[in-house]
């Protein structure tokens, strides 16, 4: 009774209310909206003085003034073995600061005056941005052009940038998307091309301060630059005001950007970039892409959106929300101005399901060919593109930003009107045609990026699969031939080796506890430790400190660090620097003495001892008491990721203790480059 009364009131609510079952479904058809106010476009000034091209447009809704510059020139330009130079002058630019107004100067007064200045170069184009308030922009123009004209590019901030770049590229296979992107951009373009070459220890350690003097000065031209000014100012006195400030800079000669053609061949290829610590597939594929000047540059873009509009997208809408095989999919057929862009789609999805969304995905680009797509889907995607005209232009920086790029890449003015006006006269032949003309899903590279581990039977089924090293070069290291006695040095590295040992048959792991004192910038910090180590690339360390405990766990290649119930990855950097020195503790050469190649070489003053050298990945040298046969000192040089170069690492062993059939060096102290690092005291162990 209760539920039609209900429903008789429900019926008797709608009929008063005038609403029909049509209503009810789809009410925002029965919405009266106001007109929306037509939004004019202001126009933006423009005057060219001493070569530089100025744009100017007026903005009195607040008291502030931004002036941005653009230069050509970037990344692209830097000589194959200073890959970096480019994005190491922008840094250095800003932190150094000018002949005038020197870095703490500099920043003092900004501070003071609440205002900015910042610079970066990217890969085709250079930037500089100050924003002030309108009151002080007659005084810090002078500043901003004094700063980019007579910048001091000092040595110590070349070495911190360096220092901040190399702690970058340590850390760079962290996120498998990041891997993803940038490996697949290799396959694309190669791996040398300007297009997709990166920054390697290497090349950031061959660029000096002169290099990047010279780039600055071969840039910051007048004639290659550009500067836009958006703001409350008064049109005549801001000009007379660029002039002035911007007269300082030689009008010289523009950078040539005529960028490298690409050189691509369509032809499909599996790849495959292996990183133990996923538990999730990064998948990226497709090929070269196009040119901004192309006639059908309007119907890719609708194209693009049918394939990959958000959430209204066919992949996101059949890979994802239907068959639920992917966390995000999406993809691009890119058009660029200067170089090809390039066409892909990409997904995140469960190991498991690597193969499968792989395959679905694929199936996606290939329906784009083999069907037309409906009328109301045609008109369902150009309306979201006509929806965003809206954020276009949402503020005056967009519209002075849109010009001035424009102009840079000789576009026309009204580009992206021509495009929209070309948007709505796209018909379903013109997407069915471009599909066809431009998309080559039988000719895709497919990247996968994952734990092998995990999806090695769906790689087995996919077949012929070429490796990706993701590995991270380091810089060579500096070795000397060493000489000596092979057949001495193998007879005192068994002597060794029986007496760590102590005739002991093999075992799993050793398990040692003890306190470890670290040196910090505060002191000497005190920790206890206990670890569980099965040679040579296995380790569980338990650490209590008096912050707390925390738990290191390496395995496979990849470690996580647990604390407060947290867990977090331990960066692929520091993993390899404490596998290195795993892989050179003194019972795991004595594990493996009889594989290992020993050289007697001379002591030097150390004439009360016997000297080692370790040939090989191991490379190190050991200073032996031949009296005990135990080493007492060893050396090695090992990489710091931080400093992106080879620190020289000794390491002396005392107070050698027999438990279970095993000695261990309870008292051992390391120094890095001549600094003490740490200290350590076991006082027991325990052989399983």
């Amino acid at each position: 009774m209760k539920k039609l009364n209900l429903l008789f009131i429900t019926l008797i609510f709608a009929v008063a209310c005038g609403n029909t079952g049509e209503t009810l479904q789809r009410p925002h058809e029965h919405l009266d909206f106001p007109e929306l106010k037509e939004f004019n476009i202001p126009e933006v000034e423009r005057f060219t003085y001493n070569g530089i091209e100025f744009f100017l447009l007026q903005d009195d809704e607040l008291p502030l003034v931004n002036v941005r510059v653009i230069v050509n020139g970037g990344s692209w330009m830097d000589p194959t073995d200073k890959v970096g130079r480019a994005s190491l002058t922008g840094t250095v630019l800003r932190s150094g600061g000018s002949e005038q107004y020197p870095e703490e100067e500099l920043n003092e007064l900004l501070e003071n005056r609440a205002a900015s200045m910042e610079s970066s170069f990217g890969l085709a184009t250079g930037s500089a941005r100050m924003d002030v308030l309108q009151e002080d922009f007659h005084e810090l123009l002078p500043v901003f052009t004094d700063w980019l004209n007579n910048p001091l590019l000092p040595e110590e901030r070349l070495d911190l940038a360096k220092t901040q770049q190399q702690t970058a590229i340590s850390r760079r296979n962290e996120e498998g998307s990041n891997v993803a992107s940038r490996e697949f951009r290799k396959l694309i373009y190669g791996p040398e091309s300007v297009y997709a070459r990166i920054i390697e220890y290497e090349t950031l350690a061959n660029i000096t301060r002169e290099d990047i003097v010279s780039f600055h000065a071969e840039t910051y031209q007048g004639s290659n630059m550009m500067v836009g000014v958006i703001g409350d100012f008064d049109p005549e006195a801001v000009r007379e005001q660029l002039k002035e400030a911007f007269g300082v800079f030689e009008e010289g000669t523009p950078v040539d950007m005529d960028m490298p053609e690409v050189d691509y061949e369509f032809e499909d290829g599996y790849y495959f970039a292996h990183k133990g610590d996923m538990n999730q597939s990064q998948i990226r594929m497709g090929h070269i892409g196009g040119y901004r000047d192309n006639p059908d540059y309007a119907a890719l873009q609708v194209m693009n959106q049918i394939l990959s509009g958000g959430f209204s997208g066919r992949l996101m809408q059949r890979v994802r929300t239907e068959q639920g095989l992917a966390y995000g999919v999406y993809g691009n057929y890119s058009s660029n101005v200067r170089y090809p862009g390039v066409f892909f789609a990409g997904l995140s999805t469960a190991a498991e399901s690597t193969k499968k969304a792989m395959e679905a995905t694929m199936e996606q680009i290939r329906l784009l060919q083999e069907e037309k797509v409906s009328e109301a889907e045609l008109e369902e995607t150009k309306d979201r593109i006509f929806n965003r005209i809206i954020f276009r232009y949402d503020s005056y920086a967009r519209i002075l930003n849109e010009q001035m790029q424009n102009y840079n890449l000789g576009l026309p003015e009204d580009a992206f009107e021509q495009y929209i006006e070309e948007v709505r006269e796209v018909t379903v032949e013109d997407i069915h045609r471009v599909a066809n003309e431009y998309l080559q899903p039988e000719n895709m590279k497919v990247l996968i990026v994952g734990n092998r581990d995990l999806i090695d039977d769906q790689l087995e089924e996919i077949g012929d699969i070429t490796e990706v090293d993701i590995t991270i070069p380091r810089p060579a290291a500096e070795r000397a031939a060493v000489e000596g006695d092979a057949e001495a040095g193998a007879m005192w590295l068994e002597k060794m080796a029986s007496s760590i040992l102590d005739d002991r048959p093999e075992f799993e792991a050793i398990v040692m506890e003890g306190s470890q004192y670290i040196q910090t910038p505060q002191g000497e910090m005190a920790v206890e430790i206990t670890s569980r180590t099965q040679f040579p690339a296995n380790m569980n360390l338990q650490i209590s400190t008096p912050m707390g405990s925390q738990e290191i766990d390496i395995s496979g290649g990849s470690g996580v660090v647990r604390m407060g119930g947290q867990e977090q990855r331990l960066p692929e950097s520091a993993v390899e620097s404490m596998m290195d020195d795993l892989k050179r503790n003194p019972l795991n050469l004595a594990m493996n003495a009889a594989q290992l190649e020993a050289l007697l070489i001379d002591s030097g003053e150390n004439e009360d001892l016997l000297t080692l050298y370790i040939a090989g990945d191991y490379d190190v040298t050991l200073h032996i008491d031949p009296e005990l046969e135990l080493p007492v000192k060893m050396e090695y040089s090992r990489f710091d990721p931080d400093q992106g170069r080879n620190v020289d690492v000794t390491l002396t062993l005392d107070n050698w203790t027999l438990k279970d059939g095993v000695r261990v060096a309870y008292d051992q102290k390391s120094h890095a480059d001549g600094e003490v690092q740490s200290r350590t005291e076991y006082t027991d162990h325990t052989i399983e």
